[in-house]
């Protein structure tokens, strides 16, 4: 292809190229962007290659510069988006979505209540809830004189298993989310099953007496995790029951308007989920007095507490 072949047929592309690449940072590029960036360096190679003149490909080279920028630039200000919508979006959805919200609240913690007083009353219905495996494996984990509690654990191991950490929170939460597709029944099936299992687990732990262990471990991180897992459930619900009653509107239209509404949840509850996996990995685990740890947990219950109570009833 000549020269002249090769601009007419991309003059259109660079210059939409180009407006994109100088318009204002605050502006969010369009989803193709990269695709448009891939394609101007192509051309620029193929320009080399053909041996073009010297000032075309300048011109492309100076696109891909542009492009360049603007790529990174708009992926330095995701961060900074996140960020928005955490402090000011996410409160805000908290108070849309405080009915559903409370439905979840109520759900989480009175299960987990249920099962606990249950598992208490009743030792042996451990073991037909959790299974014996699963029993045991608990028990090594928090016996105060055991392999677990007392190996040393160094920085490496502390950074594998914040990277286990998150894998297995936004996991869960994620499940939640999605499982509203099904007209709620997935987020509820979720959020109820990680409520008794919850419950189940801690009241078999006092029944043994490794109580001491298990709560200096989780207070901390389950503040933010706990919460961010009810708050994922109620979005996935809040999907559902858009499906469930999509009033005028068709259901597919009634999904996307509930998802909108609901996205900022998910976003503040991905945040929560990365803090407590942070907190799980490096803080938790430590050799700290227990009153230590339950002073500092007992101040994040609070906060997390008190931005869940603002959000719900003032939108703040």
């Amino acid at each position: 292809m000549k020269q002249a072949q090769f601009v007419k047929s991309n003059s259109v592309s660079w210059d939409e190229f180009e407006a994109l690449c100088e318009q204002s940072s605050a502006e969010s590029l369009p989803i193709n962007f990269p695709n448009l960036y891939r394609k101007v360096c192509n051309d620029l190679a193929i320009a080399q290659s053909r041996q073009y003149s010297p000032v075309l490909i300048e011109q492309i080279n100076r696109l891909v510069q542009l492009g360049q920028k603007r790529l990174y630039l708009s992926r330095s200000n995701q961060f900074s988006e996140i960020w928005h919508v955490a402090r000011t979006a996410f409160p805000r959805a908290l108070y849309e979505n405080r009915l559903m919200l409370g439905i979840n609240l109520l759900a989480f913690w009175g299960l987990a209540l249920i099962a606990f007083i249950w598992v208490t009353i009743d030792p042996d219905a451990a073991y037909t809830f959790l299974g014996q495996g699963t029993v045991l494996n608990i028990e090594q984990m928090y016996n105060p004189s055991g392999s677990v509690q007392s190996a040393e654990r160094g920085a490496s191991q502390d950074l594998m298993m914040f990277g286990v950490y998150i894998y297995n929170n936004i996991g869960i939460a994620f499940q939640m989310f999605a499982g509203g597709v099904l007209f709620c029944v997935g987020a509820a099936f979720f959020l109820l099953f990680n409520s008794f299992y919850f419950g189940a687990v801690a009241a078999h732990i006092v029944n043994v007496g490794f109580e001491g262990p298990f709560f200096s471990f989780v207070i901390t991180h389950g503040s933010f995790e706990l919460t961010a897992i009810i708050i994922a459930s109620a979005a996935g619900c809040q999907i559902g029951y858009g499906l469930l009653n999509p009033g005028q509107y068709t259901r597919a239209y009634a999904m996307k308007q509930a998802a909108e509404k609901a996205l900022p949840l998910i976003v503040g509850a991905f945040l929560m989920l990365v803090i407590a996996a942070f907190i799980e990995a490096f803080w938790s685990p430590r050799d700290i007095a227990n009153e230590v740890k339950y002073l500092v947990g007992s101040g994040c219950w609070a906060y997390v507490v008190f931005r869940l109570y603002r959000g719900m009833r003032y939108g703040a």
